[in-house]
């Protein structure tokens, strides 16, 4: 199906853009075949519903390019010509460099198209090809539109990876194929964005770099639905530790996401994932990357599976990396074990515990509803930023003519932290 920009008026409807799955190894089946069965599937359906005429390629997948071919300067062809942009939204998708430089290009095009009395074309259509949490989106694509009555509810539960693997959600599957094709051929044909030349594609940098300068690490060490111990309410899990909300049903958002935009209206860049995920920067021996904080379910202190990776974050010294315990005061599961679960963590996490000033140190303490937890998260914050000033790595100036050194990643006119004695906390009162 894939193929060259059709004729002079009969351009591509569509460029789907995705993040390759790589294989886990060389004589294993290529894992992305599903999304180039997507692809043909809603070439099919555009070819349906619209008038293309022979030999015209409803759409635009990267598969087909042939050896030989100059790939940036095809997939720029592709970029500067198609008429809505199809990214398949996943983790992956919003890490992989060549998909940033995709994403990039086309906003360049449809920013090219502003004259000033119209907003920016929405001509970006996305699609789940597995769910992917809120706080994990770049803050540049959450204002696009990515959700439709017609895609159905299975659809955002499952993505449309989820729906294809499942045989009895194929019905679910034909039906948001259908309505994405739909969706597509509206917007391309409501909004008609004229083609460009096409740009310097080795020259566009990845929209979702991060401001590497501003980067937060948020690490969450919790149970999922299937880790859980039998005994625990499932309903404040989900089928990552990200999916942890302490405070359902108080607040229906995972607790990452609450602390991801507590950490970005503080000026720095969240940057989210499981414990696992960031284990090299957490218990490493390696410089420090950027300050952070871990986001722990106390439950996983009675977890034999967990106690030796707290163990090792307490005795890993990290002060630019602080720990967070959301605690919820409905919880009666949580509030009828509260002593053993102080035992344990206390026995688990001394250091980290008595580790900074008491402000900071609330966020073990006075977390047992949303606002307390956001009000205790601030300082937390702020204690691991100013700690990674006081003990990053120190880089030349580079500001001609200055002989300042700085710290990386926060600024040299930041405030130096006080020195303060760390105090015990098992005496507090209140809620861990």
């Amino acid at each position: 199906m894939a193929g060259t920009s059709g004729a002079e008026g009969h351009l591509p409807y569509f460029f789907l853009s995705y993040a390759r799955t790589p294989r886990t190894h060389p004589d294993d089946e290529n894992p992305n075949l599903l999304v180039e069965k997507l692809y043909k599937e809603l070439c099919r359906e555009i070819l349906q519903h619209t008038s293309l005429p022979a030999g015209v390629p409803p759409g635009f997948m990267d598969m087909d390019i042939l050896p030989g071919v100059e790939w940036d300067k095809r997939l720029a062809r592709e970029l500067a010509t198609c008429r809505v942009f199809v990214p398949l939204y996943s983790r992956r998708y919003f890490r992989s460099e060549q998909c940033g430089k995709e994403w990039a290009a086309f906003d360049l095009r449809r920013r090219l198209h502003l004259d000033g009395r119209r907003d920016i074309p929405e001509v970006i259509v996305p699609a789940f090809w597995v769910p992917v949490p809120d706080f994990e989106l770049p803050d540049m694509v959450k204002s696009i539109q990515f959700t439709h009555p017609d895609l159905g509810a299975h659809y955002l539960e499952r993505g449309l990876y989820g729906l294809m693997k499942i045989r009895r959600h194929r019905d679910h599957y034909k039906s948001a194929v259908d309505a994405l094709a739909q969706r597509i051929i509206e917007v391309a044909e409501g909004v008609r964005l004229p083609p460009i030349t096409p740009p310097d594609y080795g020259s566009i940098k990845s929209a979702f770099n991060r401001d590497e300068e501003r980067r937060f690490l948020i690490a969450v060490l919790a149970h999922t639905t299937a880790t859980r111990t039998a005994p625990r309410d499932a309903r404040f899990y989900g089928s990552s530790p990200c999916d942890w909300n302490p405070y359902h049903p108080e607040d229906l958002r995972p607790v990452a996401e609450v602390a991801a935009g507590i950490v970005r209206r503080l000026g720095f860049e969240p940057d989210v994932g499981t414990f696992l995920h960031h284990h090299d920067e957490l218990l490493g021996a390696g410089a420090p990357t950027c300050p952070g904080i871990v986001l722990l379910d106390v439950w996983t202190a009675l977890d034999p599976q967990f106690r030796p990776l707290l163990e090792a974050f307490d005795q890993a010294g990290k002060p630019w990396v602080g720990v967070v315990v959301p605690w919820s005061g409905t919880d009666s599961q949580t509030s009828q074990n509260a002593a053993e679960l102080r035992a344990a963590l206390r026995a688990l996490l001394p250091a980290k515990l008595a580790q900074g000033r008491p402000a900071a140190r609330r966020a073990v303490s006075d977390t047992s509803t949303v606002a307390g937890f956001e009000t205790a998260l601030r300082p937390a914050v702020e204690a691991a930023g100013n700690s990674y000033l006081r003990h990053g790595r120190a880089f030349p100036p580079q500001v001609p003519g200055s002989d300042r050194p700085r710290l990386w990643p926060l600024t040299p006119d930041d405030p130096a932290p006080e020195a303060h004695a760390p105090d015990d906390p098992a005496g507090r009162k209140g809620r861990q």
